[in-house]
């Protein structure tokens, strides 16, 4: 469609607000939007074409001409992926691990997965009542034609890091996690081990927490534990 002169005269507006609210150069816009900075030099005095239009509105998640909502994408560190295309993500969520101390333990944590408006990307969150540990949280990093997620987590400088397979149609996410865990006293060390991440339409009390044999979950958390190394989701690399 033709760009009349109202529609010309909002979209340099939109741009000039854009570049002053962001307190970008031109020169920074132009790699924002992928454009040559000539052609954002014309594009800021009123000489731009319909196609150039659309890849702002594609690349910056702006909408120039009104109609429909603009496409909301995660911020370019996070992967750029859009809200759209991971809408199968927020919901609620089990997180299961081993113990870091007893074999035959599994803990488990409601978690939630949502989108942040303002920071404009998915996140985790532990969802909890009364807890005396800060909850846990972490944004999602999905990088572009990737299989995998990853989630991290910075907590005063402590940071964990999980890699995940992304959620299959069984709402199943299954990989590993690197973290500090408590050894034996106040020691520390450095621990890797196999993580879930299931998705529920409701999480109960008895589906989280120090989940021990007799409880009804414990074989479903540990058949999908133990298949992160047996159906290959992470390989552990140990020296002979």
């Amino acid at each position: 469609m033709a760009i009349d002169d109202a529609e010309r005269t909002a979209i340099i507006q939109a741009v000039r607000a854009y570049i002053a609210k962001e307190r970008i150069s031109r020169e920074e816009f132009a790699l924002r939007a992928r454009l040559g900075k000539s052609t954002v030099d014309k594009l800021v005095v009123g000489i731009f074409s319909e196609k150039t239009i659309l890849q702002l509105e594609a690349q910056l998640g702006l909408s120039l001409r009104g109609g429909p909502q603009p496409v909301e994408f995660a911020k370019e560190e996070f992967g750029k992926y859009t809200r759209e295309d991971t809408k199968t993500y927020p919901g609620e969520y089990v997180f299961a691990r081993p113990s870091f101390q007893a074999h035959d333990v599994i803990q488990a944590f409601h978690m939630s997965i949502s989108w942040d408006p303002l920071e404009k990307v998915l996140v985790v969150r532990e969802v909890t009542a009364q807890k005396k540990t800060p909850a846990q949280f972490g944004k999602i990093y999905i990088p572009r034609s990737s299989m995998h997620l990853f989630i991290l987590s910075n907590e005063r400088a402590w940071l964990k890091s999980v890699i995940l397979s992304q959620l299959d149609i069984y709402r199943r996410m299954k990989g590993m996690m690197l973290t500090m865990g408590n050894a034996f006293a106040n020691v520390y060390s450095p621990i890797a081990m196999p993580v879930i991440l299931n998705k529920y339409d409701t999480v109960k009390t008895a589906m989280v927490g120090k989940i021990l044999p007799a409880s009804p979950f414990y074989d479903e958390y540990k058949k999908d534990l133990q298949a992160v190394e047996k159906s290959q989701y992470a390989k552990w690399v140990r020296v002979d």
